[in-house]
């Protein structure tokens, strides 16, 4: 049984893997309003209906790579024990997930680095963008307070959120500009750049 659920899975990823890509290449092709629910699915030879089993709308399907990065992260943090981490754990646990990405999932790293060249220079797929980084910090929020036995509601959560979701969008930024092909594992040092960068803002002030 067993079995039969790692190939299901298997090939729901795999699925998923070739409507990203299609996605992607019709947004560079034709900017996120030029790209249809019917267009993507048609790359793939399926029909709407079948899209919609894996994806909500089609910038979803755009922007689907950054929820392997969240499903690791999620997992790493409920591994923890609650109220025990600090920022420097919270970074270290970002950055061991982008280093397990950039080894293991170099595919997923490379559909992230085309995710972030089209959201910096498509500024509708860039806002559909934000909406999701806002949904994320919402659900960071509650995992981070649990992770440091803050409350939720309190400001030092919040700002804990905040800091990682800005940090993480400045490092992918950064990274995607000077991307090289067989480089995946330099998202993780960017980041942890990025975040020295950050303390030293933060001791400067």
């Amino acid at each position: 049984m067993t079995d039969k659920i790692d190939l299901r899975e298997r090939r729901r990823l795999a699925t998923e893997s070739e409507i990203e890509d299609a996605a992607l290449d019709l947004f560079e092709r034709h900017g996120f309003e030029g790209t249809t629910v019917d267009g993507i699915a048609a790359r793939v030879g399926m029909s709407q209906r079948t899209f919609f089993r894996y994806f909500a709308t089609k910038e979803d399907a755009a922007l689907g790579p950054n929820r392997a990065f969240e499903a690791l992260l999620t997992a790493r943090l409920d591994g923890r024990v609650a109220g025990t981490s600090t920022l420097r754990d919270v970074e270290d646990a970002v950055a061991g997930v982008l280093g397990e990405l950039g080894s293991g999932r170099p595919d997923v790293v490379r559909r992230m680095v085309r995710v972030r060249r089209l959201v910096i220079k498509d500024e509708a797929l860039r806002g559909a963008a934000l909406r999701r980084e806002a949904e994320q910090c919402e659900r960071f929020l509650r995992l981070l307070a649990t992770a440091t036995g803050d409350e939720a509601a309190a400001p030092r959560a919040r700002l804990l959120a905040e800091t990682v979701s800005v940090t993480l969008r400045v490092a992918f930024d950064e990274w995607a500009a000077g991307y090289e092909p067989g480089r995946e594992s330099a998202l993780a040092e960017t980041y942890r750049a990025t975040c020295t960068s950050l303390r030293e803002l933060v001791a400067d002030h």
